[in-house]
Order: structure tokens, then sequence, then C-alpha cells
């Protein structure tokens, strides 16, 4: 999956299930969250500043000796302190 709300949900969800190790590695394939504008990015970074880090030109999944932080997901909304920019998506053709 790539980072944003879908991740953070479905991260969300393996936690809430007890599950210690799940592999989600789509961000490997992307570079980070580029492909969202840079307000969106820097919007997920504050709102889950443990879960997200800014490098290489993008923000990006924070992931330290293989593990991810996890406690900023715990907030009401489902995992989300911050929402994608609504009006920046446009329909596939």
């Amino acid at each position: 999956m790539q980072a944003g709300l879908a991740v953070q949900q479905d991260l969300a969800l393996v936690s809430l299930l007890g599950l210690a190790h799940v592999e989600r590695n789509g961000h490997h394939y992307v570079n980070g969250m580029a492909g969202a504008p840079r307000e969106e990015q820097q919007a997920f970074l504050a709102g889950h500043p443990d879960l997200y880090e800014d490098s290489q030109g993008a923000v990006r999944l924070r992931i330290v000796n293989g593990l991810l932080e996890l406690r900023s997901l715990d907030a009401p909304g489902y995992a989300s302190g911050a929402l994608p920019d609504w009006n920046s998506m446009r329909r596939s053709q």
C-alpha cells in the first residue's frame, strides 16, 4: 500500500487484531507520497510525525529497523490525523 490514509487504516486494523507482523511493501515501489500535493504530504507528516518522515524530496513512511511507529494512529477518526486533498484528485480516464 502507498503511504497515506489507506495504509494508516490498514495498519490500525492490523494492530487492533493484535498482529505483531504484517508485510506492506507498496511504498518501496513509489517515491513515498511524491504523487500527492506538497501541502497534503506536510499535513500527513504533521498529523503523524511518528509514522512519516520527509526524505529524498517526499514524505514517506519512517521505517526504523524494519518497524513502524503507530502511536499517532490511536486517535479519533479511524487512524486519521490528516485527510487527502480531495480537490487535487482527478478522475482516471
